[in-house]
């Protein structure tokens, strides 16, 4: 009887310690937002990366300008892979026969977006001959997408 009784303990702290890492993940969502013209694959954000939890995707149809807003998991996918995933999605470069402006935004919540965005597009000058057209600039919170 006291084997059961333990056991019965055990199981309801180990359900409760799930539902706490649970619950710790699910507070600790990160946002990360991302706009791009021509071309952008917006959509390979919804199933592309585990981790991703929820998206939100707005065009702007006076600029041309696909906006993503990601919910993500900092536990399952790096702000940085999703950096990653953003300019393989678009062109971020201008070229001088180019029939639209091309447009690529990079909008930080923090500190460490803005690092990790600056030095993602410092890698990028290295390896396109043409001029990274990206700009990084903060969020703005008052905008809902």
């Amino acid at each position: 009887m006291q084997f059961i009784r333990t056991s019965l303990l055990y199981k309801e702290r180990f359900f409760d310690w799930e539902e706490a890492i649970a619950h710790k993940e699910r507070m600790e969502m990160e946002r990360a937002v991302f706009g791009a013209s021509e071309f952008f694959s917006q959509k390979a954000f919804l199933t592309s990366f585990r981790g991703i939890e929820k998206v939100q995707i707005e065009h702007e149809v006076e600029t041309n300008l696909d906006i993503v807003e990601i919910w993500f998991n900092p536990w399952k996918v790096s702000y940085n892979e999703l950096l990653e995933l953003f300019f393989d999605l678009h062109d971020p470069t201008a070229r001088d026969n180019q029939k639209y402006k091309n447009e690529s935004l990079i909008f930080f919540s923090d500190k460490n977006q803005l690092t990790l965005a600056k030095q993602k597009k410092n890698e990028l000058k290295q390896l396109f001959k043409d001029k990274i057209i990206t700009k990084i600039t903060p969020v703005i919170e008052h905008i809902n997408i």
